[in-house]
């Protein structure tokens, strides 16, 4: 659960004695409380801060708080910031243009303490439940963007990402290439070992694959016995070079149970649908698997 220090609010007054008695009601509240005299300094602390929540006083030189509240609000980046006017103003205009700019809520001075209290609690409460809620749909798009048992980019998560990197070439021409690795007999080695032993020889090659790629690769399970490597800046030369390498390791291992891969190789072709890429790769593998097993093509 978010703690109230979580939340940074901003103080925009031109006068100290205003910021003092805000800072008075709100200190004890725990938020994150920070203060600007100066509109336009506060304007580029609102560019460059994450802010949750802005308390703006309208008569301010230079801009005033109304126009300061438009130019907060043309910003994509800062649109979405709650504003509270606190204003000595009670005339119905300048509540009307107020909350014409953009503003959320407004209220008048001299305030009463327990009223900016409530009203700064519910803007932070709605704050509050905007970023639990993102949170928790991150946490869910992560879960099923990714396989349960090797933690490794998921068939959905790899589609998207091999589409963005095709569509990305197009751009700024350069060289791309992908490996099928499927993981020879393993239904033999369920039937045999029991599929919990099954999913260890699963989660040794993932974790021997993913010790001996580098960072920019990225490396998924597509299918139970089926892994997918995808190589931005990388020749088929230097890819083919790779994947013998990770072929070699596996067949090292030293585990009662012989592990041995299909391997192929391809580079993206340009102009080449992402589908039909992945698909000649996978051909090229699945005719290894065919023919025993435990090489390139």
């Amino acid at each position: 659960m978010l703690d109230n220090s979580e939340f940074k609010i901003l103080v925009v007054d031109d006068e100290i004695f205003n910021i003092e008695v805000v800072q008075g009601f709100l200190e004890d509240e725990g938020y994150n409380l920070s203060y600007n005299t100066n509109p336009k300094k506060a304007l580029e602390r609102i560019y460059e801060e994450d802010f949750d929540l802005i308390l703006l006083d309208i008569n301010m030189p230079e801009i005033n708080g109304i126009e300061l509240c438009k130019r907060i609000k043309k910003d994509a980046k800062t649109k979405d910031i709650p504003i509270i006017f606190l204003s000595a103003f009670s005339d119905m205009e300048t509540i009307s243009q107020a909350f014409d700019s953009g503003g959320v809520d407004y209220v008048t001075k001299p305030f009463n303490g327990l009223e900016l209290i409530a009203r700064v609690h519910t803007h932070i409460q709605i704050r509050k439940y905007i970023r639990e809620l993102q949170i928790r749909q991150e946490k869910l798009a992560q879960i099923v963007a990714t396989d349960s048992l090797t933690g490794l980019a998921n068939r959905l998560r790899f589609l998207s990402i091999i589409k963005k990197s095709s569509l990305a070439i197009i751009e700024n021409p350069s060289r791309l290439s992908l490996s099928y690795i499927k993981i020879d007999n393993l239904d033999k080695i369920n039937s045999l070992y029991g599929y919990k032993n099954g999913d260890k020889t699963v989660l040794y090659i993932s974790n021997l694959l993913r010790e001996n790629i580098n960072e920019s690769h990225t490396l998924a399970r597509v299918f139970g016995s089926e892994f997918v490597l995808l190589m931005p800046n990388t020749s088929l030369e230097s890819a083919t070079s790779l994947s013998k390498k990770l072929l070699l390791l596996i067949r090292q291992n030293q585990s009662n149970i012989k592990m041995t891969c299909s391997i192929g190789v391809g580079e993206y072709i340009m102009g080449e649908e992402y589908e039909s890429f992945m698909l000649r790769v996978d051909k090229l593998m699945q005719k290894v698997s065919n023919d025993g097993g435990n090489m390139i093509s």
